[in-house]
């Protein structure tokens, strides 16, 4: 016999071995051994060799279908004579065996697989699921491997003491940092649970991570700021612009007597002088005319009366209500002079004796109408079924009136002691903010109110918000004599204070002024704004400002 290897042929074995005694292989059956499967730590499937009859040319080959694998021809036809000879029971544990190790191995091709899938962002995640595969094979490994099983279990049970309590020691603030960092990452996965495993990585494992969740993090914290600096640089572009010229001057007019500049109403501009008031009609702007025409004005005078101020409301019928402060001469009480549809009605009414300090706002609405005075009394006069008003509630703030102004269904109270109020036509309530300025002047803006807050010298200017909460100073310096808003202008919000020797136009940016444009020699002390909008929805913005007693009108000029 030439055999050249110790393995049995298998050929020999079915009877039809055509080499004989020049076969390779062996034809000696004598030293047939019984070959034990085994899984080794990686989950991987062996031959255990019992004698030298296994040969170094024989192993185990990985398959390709579905994660299971195949033997050789050598290993074949020692199972086939190892069935042979082992008995029944033997028999079944090798198959039951050879399953158990199938089963194994797939579970180990489902997890290449899935690591093979994860990304970046959740790998951390699928570590711990991979933990838990590795939990179930230990505990169906033979009992060789049962001591080893029984420390990992230690190991990995939650409630052992000693295993958490040199975590802690080792781990401490890094691992309460990572489960921070990894929480709520799974989408709603089994959150909880997932944290109960946390002490399942390795410290390795777990350092790796945070240096990669710091290196994010710190790769997103660079991308915020990086986009915060580019709005704030493309929001500085704003007000570092050239602007040559933001107000267009259209006409100058000269005015007698001239005391307020009442505001624009229903296409008129209402100015008072100290015994009459004109309404000038101001049309749509199509060509290079004036504003304002001396042909197209409307004359009210009473030569017996010197009118203080002038209050014009209008009203959702398109009427106009227009209620004039006057006194008498040789007289100190303050008397109104009230014009219910002043376009229409020829009579005014008129109420005697309301106070001997100024009347600072008045609002006339649903047959009542409200007077507020600097000596602090709120007076509600009703009107009776034949429509004369009778004074029939009052209320007292104790304090000076300085500005009021109507904010929905609230009135909005400046005192002269820095204080603010609101009234809602039967209670007053104070809000819990003390100014160390008295409050000047009100302009509502939308859901905002501008408030214009002075002392002998200095001016700050705030803004309230619909929840009652202060923000600012937006404006700190020096005394501002008068104000007003341009809503809008090319995206910007524009102010334009009057100072004491020239005009300035400031921008506002995250609730900050900045100065654009400065007009010098030009004094203000009174400004109001002019909005014109046509058929078409084109909008026309107009200033008029005035100092004594001559009155300009300027556009706002649209960028170029």
């Amino acid at each position: 016999m030439n055999a050249k290897f110790d393995a049995l042929c298998r050929f020999f074995v079915q009877g039809n071995c055509k080499q004989g005694d020049q076969c390779k292989y062996s034809h000696d059956t004598s030293n047939i051994e019984k070959v034990n499967l085994d899984r080794e730590d990686k989950g991987k499937l062996n031959l255990k060799k019992t004698n030298d009859f296994q040969s170094q040319d024989r192993k185990f080959v990985r398959g390709r279908g579905r994660g299971r694998g195949y033997i050789d021809r050598d290993q074949e036809d020692e199972q086939t004579k190892d069935n042979n000879k082992i008995d029944k029971s033997e028999r079944n544990e090798y198959k039951q065996r050879q399953q158990q190790s199938k089963n194994l191995y797939d579970q180990n091709s489902v997890q290449r697989y899935g690591q093979s899938q994860e990304g970046n962002e959740n790998r951390q995640v699928k570590q711990k699921f991979d933990r838990n595969f590795d939990k179930q094979k230990t505990q169906n490994q033979q009992p060789v491997y049962r001591e080893k099983y029984n420390f990992n279990q230690e190991k990995n049970n939650v409630n052992s003491e000693r295993w958490q309590r040199n975590q802690e020691n080792e781990n401490g603030d890094d691992q309460q940092q990572f489960r921070q960092n990894t929480r709520g990452r799974g989408r709603g996965r089994g959150r909880e649970s997932r944290e109960g495993r946390d002490n399942t990585f390795t410290k390795r494992d777990q350092r790796q991570d945070e240096e990669k969740d710091k290196e994010r993090g710190n790769q997103s914290e660079w991308q915020i700021e990086t986009v915060s600096l580019t709005k704030k640089v493309k929001r500085n572009e704003i007000y570092v612009k050239n602007r040559q010229q933001v107000l267009l001057l259209e006409q100058i007019k000269t005015v007698d007597s001239l005391v307020q500049i009442a505001g624009y109403h229903f296409q008129f501009l209402g100015v008072l002088k100290s015994y009459a008031i004109d309404f000038y009609q101001i049309p749509f702007k199509r060509s290079g005319s004036d504003i304002i025409d001396e042909e197209k004005k409307v004359t009210i005078s009473h030569l017996d009366k010197q009118f203080i101020s002038a209050f014009i409301q209008e009203h959702p019928n398109n009427e106009y209500t227009l209620i004039i402060q006057f006194q008498r001469e040789e007289e100190s009480f303050k008397n109104l002079l009230i014009f219910h549809n002043v376009f229409q009605q020829q009579c005014p009414q008129i109420i005697s004796d309301i106070s001997m300090k100024d009347i600072v706002y008045t609002n006339f609405e649903d047959g009542q109408l409200y007077t507020f005075c600097k000596d602090g009394l709120i007076r509600i006069f009703s009107q009776s079924e034949l429509g004369q008003l009778k004074c029939t509630q009052h209320y007292n703030v104790e304090q000076s009136m300085e500005s009021v102004i109507k904010v929905g269904s609230n009135y909005l109270i400046g005192m002269r002691s820095g204080q603010l109020y609101l009234f809602n036509g039967r209670i007053i309530t104070e809000i819990p903010y003390k100014f160390t300025q008295k409050c000047t002047q009100m302009i509502l803006d939308n859901n905002r109110v501008i408030l214009k807050m002075d002392d002998e010298t200095q001016t700050s200017i705030y803004v309230l918000s619909s929840n009652l909460e202060i923000i600012g100073p937006i404006y700190s310096g020096d005394r501002v004599i008068c104000l007003e808003l341009i809503k809008s202008y090319e995206s910007d919000k524009l102010f334009i204070l009057g100072l004491s020797n020239f005009v300035e136009i400031y921008t506002e940016i995250e609730n900050k002024l900045y100065p654009i444009n400065k007009i010098l020699n030009l004094k203000f002390m009174q400004l109001k704004k002019i909005e014109i909008t046509n058929e078409n929805m084109v909008t026309q913005k107009f200033i008029v400002g005035e100092y004594d007693g001559e009155m300009k009108i300027y556009s706002v000029v649209p960028e170029q």
